[in-house]
């Protein structure tokens, strides 16, 4: 197994560890039932991109001869495929528990979920469980990639609960991180690295906006039932 292989298959549990121990000395945590749990079953979100890409495959679709099927896969397998599973598991699981009041509790699991789906997908694209291999700059920045997509899609699926407002919350962040996790695989395809550049740049400043709401939001929240 070369170098490159290794390194790409530790990212994702390594970056899974550093960010428990992130939770552990930031925030207090006295249960950490649900984040273990999170951590286990987000192993099975790759179900969803697997099943999709094995039937656009038996199809013959997943052969990218064109810039339309090009186009289809990237944001209708992948983009969508990918996402899927961690948005049920998210939004019908941990949306509905106590722990999750607002957008920070919600990206601070969707992002574990992320890691987690990262760790499985990571070695099915490395050894062909999937239709296409990616190049290796897709396979080193995808666990990274997918921590920015979690904050955008966990943001919004969060503040559908705080406003009382879940279906159109939570169908924006699904919608967002399909489209911006379709459009990461598509740039990739192309091998443009100025596009990726200047996507990796616009979908960090959006991702970190919404991370610096999240956290001011939930000071503000606090404040409130402070003064109550």
């Amino acid at each position: 197994m070369q170098t490159y292989m290794i390194l790409a298959l530790l990212q994702a549990p390594i970056l899974m560890l550093i960010f428990n121990l992130f939770l552990k000395f930031k925030f207090r945590i006295n249960n950490w039932k649900l984040i273990l749990q999170a951590i286990f079953f987000s192993l099975a979100t790759v179900l969803s991109l697997f099943i999709l890409d094995s039937i656009v495959r038996s199809f013959g679709y997943a052969e990218l001869r064109n810039l339309k099927r090009s186009a289809f896969y990237s944001f209708v397998v992948i983009g969508a495929g990918s996402e899927l599973g961690k948005f049920v598991l998210l939004r019908y699981y941990f949306l509905r528990t106590k722990s999750v009041t607002g957008p920070l509790g919600c990206i601070i699991y969707s992002i574990i979920i992320s890691l987690g789906f990262s760790t499985v997908a990571v070695p099915l694209y490395l050894f062909g469980g999937f239709s296409n291999i990616p190049n290796e700059l897709m396979i080193f920045t995808f666990p990274l990639a997918n921590v920015v997509f979690a904050t955008i899609s966990g943001f919004f699926i969060g503040l559908g609960k705080q406003r009382k407002n879940r279906f159109i919350d939570s169908m924006t962040g699904l919608g967002a991180a399909s489209f911006f996790h379709g459009f990461y695989y598509f740039a990739n395809l192309t091998s443009d690295r100025t596009i990726l550049l200047l996507f990796g740049i616009g979908i960090f400043f959006i991702a970190a906006l919404l991370g610096v709401k999240s956290v001011n939001m939930k000071h503000n929240e606090e404040e409130e039932n402070n003064n109550d």
